[in-house]
């Protein structure tokens, strides 16, 4: 009886079990997929499309080459390969990773011109996948938005750099910006307008995604892009020593490898050795980020971000940036020892409260400025009795701060629409509650972007409208440029305002939507001041 019903589908809405299209490099057969949410509702998924070569040998820590055309049909239908990750294993792991998945309802060379969503995995700039599968792609399928995902290099293998020409850094970026342009040269063949994608990235995809906004490179491959907490100014989506992290990595393979050899023999050295000598080295070294790379043709981007974004110098597309209510209340389930955290630090030497991004060494001047910071929190009281504040600290040193303000010069010159996503239900899955302060921890709010549940019912009413409104207010943006359009029920008919000069308003999506002033009021501004006091400018991150 199924097979029946899938047949008659595939008659009535032109579906194919065999869907094959034409690219420049070759035909490729995709599958027919049926959502999981719409027993009614099938749709095309292309996994694990190359968009570039392999880059393995020579083309180990270079920017993305051109991939070779195949013989014959080459079957996508797997989206599980990962690029090599920094923090943990994957049995799914290769250098030969760059591809890409496209999700459609639009049948093989069908003529509609529809919208398209290029998302980037967050993960800190050393872990993270393509892999959000046909399930996770069937709300915005059915919203006749087109979907891809895309495999880019991390850890050192995207963002390895020596400071200079001979490794420049940043090959992560520079494959999403690779395959930005594959979209541009191939997504009509899967029913797409290359003249309408958007660009989304949560956490490090969230930075990047502000990265393509600054790169000279990244103009007139994308109409509007969307964030979720994260930003280019966030501490760890910059690295600011890769040259010795580059020689420590290569010292870690072969002690007698020294700083005295170039930089050029450097790389032809890491790119001789084995790949898994390199991730090896992930014990000691484990982080790592876009670097502003020295001026030369081919940089992503060699400027200062923040005076980039302040000075207007990024490419001017509508953006909506946002956080979760307390990024980073998802690390301290453990009340208890967080207490003794807050105690031990903060209370006990108030310097540890400056944050590293202001570059103050002096330590009668930190003592000074630790206490400022301190008075900002809990006032003439300890971190011991309030350690929910402690929390709020690290949310607006990791978080918070950075992309506010990132979007706030932005808006400078473009349409930017602000949110704070407030909602904590059980679709989030978390459980610990803080009293007095924020509970939707870091990703918190994708586990609604990306829901597939095929039975709702035993969820609150609140987390099934959660998933609706935040689904629904991007597909919006991502068709008219606009959230909210029209005014909705959904939306409880409010209308979401730009940020503009001296007015910035913010969408808080809790159970009730709501339009509030100044987000993270309680201390954003007092963190502009103290930048403005002792900050070193040009910031680099903030």
């Amino acid at each position: 009886m199924l097979q029946l019903y899938i047949l008659l589908f595939c008659v009535i809405k032109v579906f194919c079990e065999d869907p094959l299209i034409n690219l420049p490099n070759g035909i490729i057969r995709g599958s027919v997929v049926q959502s999981p949410v719409d027993p009614n509702f099938s749709y095309y998924a292309y996994q694990g499309i190359p968009f570039a070569a392999p880059p393995v040998a020579n083309l180990r820590f270079m920017p993305p080459q051109p991939v070779q055309n195949w013989e014959g049909i080459r079957n996508v239908t797997n989206n599980e390969i990962t690029c090599y990750q920094t923090d943990r294993e994957d049995t799914h792991s290769t250098e030969d990773c760059l591809y890409l998945s496209v999700y459609t309802p639009a049948a093989p060379s069908n003529a509609t011109k529809l919208e398209i969503l290029v998302f980037f995995y967050g993960g800190t700039f050393v872990h993270g996948h393509m892999d959000y599968g046909h399930q996770k792609s069937a709300f915005l399928v059915q919203e006749d938005v087109i979907l891809v995902t895309l495999n880019y290099r991390v850890g050192p293998f995207g963002f390895l750099s020596t400071g200079d020409t001979v490794i420049p850094g940043n090959m992560g970026l520079k494959d999403q910006q690779f395959a930005l342009k594959w979209v541009q040269q191939n997504i009509h063949l899967f029913g797409g307008d290359a003249q309408k994608v958007t660009i989304m990235g949560q956490s490090a995809g969230s930075a990047s995604m502000t990265y393509q906004l600054l790169s000279p490179g990244s103009k007139g491959l994308f109409r509007a892009a969307i964030g979720c907490s994260g930003s280019a100014l966030c501490d760890w989506a910059s690295q600011r020593n890769a040259e010795d992290v580059a020689y420590g990595i290569a010292a870690e393979i072969d002690p007698t490898f020294s700083r005295q050899r170039t930089t050029k023999e450097l790389l032809e050295f890491l790119q001789s050795v084995d790949v898994k000598e390199i991730v090896k080295t992930s014990n000691k070294y484990k982080e790592f980020s876009p670097v502003i790379e020295v001026p030369h043709d081919g940089a992503f981007i060699s400027d200062y971000m923040y005076d980039s974004a302040n000075n207007g110098n990024f490419n001017k597309v509508p953006v909506i940036m946002g956080i979760n209510s307390e990024e980073s209340i998802g690390g301290y389930n453990d009340v208890a020892s967080w207490v003794e955290y807050v105690k031990s630090t903060y209370d006990k030497d108030v310097r540890n409260l400056v944050d590293y991004n202001l570059y103050i060494t002096d330590d009668d001047l930190r003592v000074q400025v630790g206490e400022e910071i301190k008075q900002m929190y809990v006032g003439q009281d300890t971190f011991e009795n309030n350690p929910e504040k402690g929390v709020q600290v690290k949310t607006d040193n990791r978080f918070a701060r950075a992309i506010i303000k990132f979007a706030e010069l932005l808006s400078q010159y473009v349409d930017l629409y602000f949110y704070q996503f407030s909602y904590h239900g059980e679709v989030g899955g978390r459980q610990v509650i803080f009293n007095d302060i924020g509970n939707v921890a870091h990703a918190e709010d994708q586990k609604y972007f990306w829901s597939y549940f095929s039975d709702y019912s035993q969820f609150p009413q609140s987390d099934v409208t959660a998933v609706r409104r935040y689904n629904k207010l991007f597909v919006n943006f991502i068709k008219h440029l606009n959230p909210t359009p029209v005014q909705d029920e959904l939306f409880q008919n409010l209308t979401w305002p730009k940020v503009s000069n001296g007015s910035y308003y913010y969408l808080d999506i809790d159970k009730d939507l709501s339009i509030q002033n100044n987000p993270r009021n309680f201390s954003y501004a007092k963190w502009v001041d103290i930048y403005e006091k002792y900050g070193r400018k040009p910031y680099i991150t903030f």
